[in-house]
């Protein structure tokens, strides 16, 4: 598995050797940490005689990261932390720490605000990105835009479909309503197909904890991490794993005015395209539609890893599946 090689000792002296050689000698202070070893990707912390860097290693199914992140630090510079050393092909990061995260240092109540100021921000990036989709889709991101969803629920339906419950799979009952519910999601995707709303880099899991503030605590100077889940798709489906998060993590509902608040604090950005009315649509068709995206996610994250690693995490493929059948996902 890759979190024994990832968390091993001579891992970890790889991932010093190349973060000094890229740094410079005695740059590095000894100081580190793993945070994080998860199925999917790795980072390291070391300290560093000019603060501190962030290693970061993925898996093969979110190893575009490295090259998404690159691009993204010449196309949208101030969206994402400081860029050091890349290797595409081991798919490793080395990124300049960018402060603590939203969610270590603000308590939900205080984080409203924040958001109404962040999305736009990530928004006007997403405008610019959706001008190079041939970059894009060169570095490897998955390609989910909405005419291609109707293809990747058939397929992950079926594959489950012959999957054991037990081992992840669906019921004979869930198979059914998953093929009832395909004809209404292609004219969803259709629909959003023709929005005019052109497709963009979705992070697909902007939280609170993939947001770093500055030591002033600037949302302007914000930074956005861990784009190993980014896809290219709807724009608006980013909202679905965000809103979720925000409501979730504030103990309410999506339907609540706040969330809704930042959800049209995001959507300004695109008052060019449709009424108010229609861009509302628009978002609840994307984050049921984005469901399928989610499940895809990890199906990647979980590329070349036993079905217990999946297991552990309650089956998330399949339980993003069936997300899809549930209208209140809408919101």
């Amino acid at each position: 598995m890759p979190v024994d090689l990832w968390t091993s000792p001579a891992f970890v002296d790889e991932a010093r050797a190349w973060t000094a050689a890229h740094l410079g000698e005695g740059s590095l202070t000894g100081e580190w940490e793993q945070p994080h070893a998860r199925a999917w990707s790795s980072a390291i912390r070391f300290g560093t005689t000019r603060g501190s860097v962030w290693f970061k290693v993925n898996g093969p199914g979110t190893r575009h990261e490295s090259r998404l992140t690159r691009l993204m630090s010449e196309l949208v510079p101030d969206l994402v932390p400081e860029l050091l050393a890349a290797d595409d092909a081991r798919g490793w990061t080395l990124m300049r720490d960018a402060g603590p995260t939203l969610r270590s240092v603000r308590p939900p109540e205080e984080l409203w605000g924040r958001w109404e100021l962040l999305l736009p921000r990530y928004a006007e990036a997403q405008r610019v990105l959706s001008g190079h989709e041939h970059d894009v889709l060169a570095a490897r991101v998955p390609d989910q835009r909405p005419s291609l969803l109707p293809g990747h629920l058939a397929d992950t339906t079926a594959r489950l479909a012959g999957t054991p419950v037990e081992d992840g799979g669906l019921s004979v009952e869930e198979t059914h309503r998953l093929e009832a519910v395909a004809a209404d999601h292609a004219d969803w995707c259709a629909e959003l197909a023709a929005s005019g709303v052109v497709p963009s880099v979705n992070h697909d899991d902007l939280h609170s904890s993939n947001v770093c503030l500055p030591s002033g605590g600037d949302v302007d100077a914000a930074r956005v991490i861990d784009w190993g889940d980014a896809v290219w798709s709807h724009p608006f489906a980013t909202l679905l794993a965000t809103l979720n998060s925000i409501a979730w993590h504030a103990g309410t509902e999506v339907t609540d005015p706040r969330v809704r608040r930042v959800r049209d604090a995001y959507l300004e950005v695109y008052a060019d395209h449709g009424s108010a009315t229609e861009r509302e649509r628009w978002v609840r068709l994307a984050r049921r539609t984005g469901c399928v995206t989610k499940a895809l996610s990890y199906v990647r994250a979980f590329e070349g890893e036993p079905r217990s690693a999946e297991a552990a995490e309650d089956w998330p493929v399949r339980a993003w599946l069936l997300e899809t059948l549930d209208p209140a996902v809408a919101g």
